[in-house]
């Protein structure tokens, strides 16, 4: 036996000294196949009502201002990496569901998690999860135990994404929605308002081309008048002149 398996041995059942084991007593059952633990349901978005409620929504959990924080973003466009504060808040969330949740009471999926950080010097991941999982047999941990525990906080997670997003969009409605319908009327007032500008353009086009028209009729109309009297009075004073040279 190996250095690493005398270390190891009052705490992980290697597959072939179980075997031994089973055949100095007999018959070997055979084992039953593992059952997957089953995903979490894709989180979807529900309607926001008027009770949807989410501590970082409502102001219940003490967060730090994300306003001035940049978030990360990959080449396509979307968030690649969350905020350090919603990362620190899934954390207590966990924390607090073991703490005071009774369904987590003894070891679990968590213990079962944080033992494998105790032992990350072993680089060999099957072993290191067979040792984490033998380490914890002894407090109650059971394959079950470890799986039941593991859904259910990401069931716990699940529900809530789903309130927070629930939150979000009653918050969305109440802070955003109103100035965006706010912002559709008085869209819609700037698109009369351009319709009447334009009416008043070309009425005001027209009103100039009636005063140039009128001006200029007017303007020809005094300069041939006064044109026809100069004229006149020059005849007149070529008249007169001649009269005085001839009488």
């Amino acid at each position: 036996m190996s250095f690493l398996k005398q270390l190891l041995t009052p705490f992980v059942e290697f597959d072939e000294d179980a075997k031994k084991k089973e055949a100095a007593k007999g018959n070997t059952p055979a084992a039953p196949a593992a059952q997957p633990a089953q995903p979490a349901a894709p989180a979807t978005v529900p309607p926001a009502g008027e009770n949807a409620h989410h501590p970082l929504i409502d102001g219940e959990s003490k967060t730090p201002d994300i306003s001035n924080q940049i978030p990360t973003y990959s080449p396509s466009g979307t968030i690649s990496k969350p905020l350090p504060e919603h990362q620190q808040y899934f954390e207590k969330l966990i924390d607090d569901a073991n703490r005071t949740n009774p369904f987590f009471q003894g070891a679990d999926f968590k213990e079962f998690v944080d033992s494998k950080l105790d032992i990350d010097d072993i680089q060999d991941e099957a072993l290191k999860y067979k040792t984490a999982f033998n380490i914890l047999k002894n407090s109650g941990l059971t394959k079950e135990k470890l799986l039941s525990t593991g859904q259910e906080y990401l069931n716990i997670i699940g529900r809530d994404m789903n309130a927070f997003q629930s939150a979000q969009a009653l918050q969305y409605n109440k802070e955003v929605r109103p100035k965006e319908q706010l912002i559709q009327q008085k869209a819609e007032e700037l698109q009369q308002l351009t319709l009447r500008i334009n009416a008043l353009k070309s009425e005001i086009n027209a009103f100039t081309q009636d005063i140039n028209l009128a001006k200029e009729k007017l303007s020809t109309t005094k300069n041939s008048f006064l044109l026809a009297g100069e004229n006149k009075q020059k005849e007149i004073e070529a008249e007169l002149q001649k009269v005085a040279r001839y009488f």
